[in-house]
């Protein structure tokens, strides 16, 4: 492509062509060069880089600037990566013009995708967004920026968000997915006339004098010569709600690229269901009370592949065999669950006289999902300890290891996901002194049936981060 550029002085003939590679084409050692001495651009000089496309721009006949990029089909991206003009042709126009003819070679209709930095001269997000990339993710001084629609970069967008086994759910961009589908939940009350969808039918179901409320919040006044206390404002309508942003992360890493159908063995609240109905896979949930049924079936009736059904999850088994199973259990002795007649239904797990009965229900609920559970595909717990009359922890999550373990699953991953401390510090300040530590974390733990070897191959590549 040769193009004239007019000045006041002169005319530059600028032409810039494509390589498919670096390495051994005619401008591997100029691009090596320019990349070492632009600093920023370092690392296309290295060979395992230069393996890599480009787009090469000569002024006057005379190199003076490149932009490398992959075409990566078994993910589906295309991405740039490094780009560096000499000192005395840098040029905002012919950066764009270097762009577009990168643009160009996109024919696959993949996300084109590329990290800029807010302090680079040329390679920054004002400069990308003046020929149509947008900004999906800010971090660190960065921004992650594609060319194509959000949509295909929500997975990578999950993917930042938990690098790790640590879940920090109070984090800024968990925090803005987190209030997008907590807006979409609340819409769905609204519409269909559920009070409090998140917590729907749940509503102060927290056991004990502080419960979920917000002691913060909390405050005394004084009637009749007697302080009183009040702890009416609550937190998630004192009632724990399950984290939307978790539930999309563990359906998106956990469903294989050929999954249709998840099953939950303990249904609950709305949050896994109308995420799973919102991607469009069938969901399926055993529960045991009619109200939630009722009130979730509602919340996702939009979808049309949600269905909470009322059974008791130690003896139902759902029809046909699902690609993903996952569940929140109810923590023992936690939570209150009421039905319509405002009691509990026989076998509500924390009805249950004893922890020991309560795990041997919860378990053979598990059994029956596993059996349903195709092979290669994982079953997901999000579970958290609760501590007996005496304050001791009963171990449920350490017994929920061993008893997958026993079923012939693998633990795959053990997760952390940290909740926000501000209450929790509040409450150190009883329950030091019998040196209990305020619990701020639950765990997801990850099983896998079948063979581990097969997951590269079973589930999608998130492709560069």
């Amino acid at each position: 492509m040769a193009i004239t550029k007019k000045d006041d002085l002169f005319q530059d003939v600028i032409e810039i062509k494509c390589i498919e590679k670096v390495v051994d084409s005619e401008y591997s050692i100029k691009i090596a060069d320019l990349a070492i001495r632009d600093k920023v651009a370092y690392r296309a000089a290295r060979k395992n880089m230069q393996i890599h496309s480009a787009v090469v721009l000569e002024v006057n006949s005379e190199f003076a600037g490149f932009f490398t990029f992959q075409i990566n089909h078994e993910v589906g991206e295309f991405c740039l990566l490094q780009s560096a003009m000499e000192e005395d042709k840098k040029d905002v126009d012919l950066y764009k013009m270097m762009l577009e003819k990168i643009i160009e070679q996109n024919t696959f209709g993949y996300p084109m995708i590329m990290t800029v930095s807010t302090k680079h001269d040329l390679e920054k997000p004002s400069v990308l967004a003046s020929v149509g990339f947008k900004t999906y993710l800010e971090l660190s001084g960065y921004h992650y920026m594609v060319h194509g629609e959000m949509s295909q970069v929500r997975f990578k967008r999950l993917a930042h968000a938990t690098m790790t086994n640590c879940w920090n759910s109070y984090k800024g961009d968990w925090m803005k997915m987190k209030k997008e589908w907590n807006e979409q939940i609340e819409a769905a009350g609204v519409k269909f006339d559920i009070p409090d969808p998140k917590a729907a039918t749940r509503s102060g179901c927290w056991q004990g004098t502080n419960g979920l409320s917000n002691v913060v919040l909390g405050y005394q006044t004084v009637e009749d010569g007697e302080i009183v206390d009040h702890r009416e404002k609550s937190l998630n309508a004192n009632a724990s709600v399950l984290d939307p942003v978790a539930c999309e992360v563990i359906l998106r890493f956990f469903m294989p690229k050929d999954g249709k159908r998840v099953y939950n063995p303990f249904g609950g609240g709305v949050q896994f269901g109308f995420i799973t109905g919102s991607y469009g896979y069938e969901y399926v949930a055993s529960e045991i009370r009619q109200n939630q049924c009722d009130a979730n079936n509602m919340l996702c009736s939009d979808f049309g592949c949600a269905k909470w059904i009322k059974s008791d999850s130690s003896s139902y088994v759902p029809a046909g065999n699902f690609d993903l199973c996952f569940t929140c259990p109810p923590y023992y002795k936690v939570e209150k669950y009421l039905d319509y007649d405002g009691k509990p239904p026989a076998n509500e797990l924390n009805s249950l006289s004893t922890y020991e009965e309560f795990r041997a229900m919860l378990f053979e609920g598990y059994k029956k999902a596993i059996s349903v559970l195709n092979d290669d595909c994982f079953f997901v717990v999000m579970i958290g300890d609760s501590r007996d009359s005496k304050g001791a922890y009963y171990g449920c999550e350490a017994e929920h290891e061993l008893f997958f373990k026993s079923q012939g699953l693998h633990i795959y991953n053990k997760i952390t996901y940290l909740e926000s401390e501000f209450t929790r510090r509040a409450h150190a300040k009883v329950t030091l002194n019998t040196r209990k530590f305020p619990k701020s974390e639950q765990k997801i733990l990850v099983f896998y049936k079948g063979d581990i070897s097969n997951i590269g191959d079973r589930f999608s590549k998130v492709g560069r981060l």
